[in-house]
């Protein structure tokens, strides 16, 4: 059987916030790469 069916409601929704903060640390690094990707190319031109 897969352990995912054996965790306890806490365990899942201490995985959860965890994931929801991983998605907020990886927006976070996406706007500033992106950002510095414009910031690059505005000044080629």
């Amino acid at each position: 059987m897969s352990k995912s069916l054996w965790i306890t409601p806490e365990e899942h929704l201490r995985k959860k916030k965890i994931k929801k903060n991983l998605l907020y640390a990886s927006l976070m690094v996406a706007t500033a790469i992106l950002s510095t990707l414009v910031t690059f190319v505005t000044y080629q031109f």
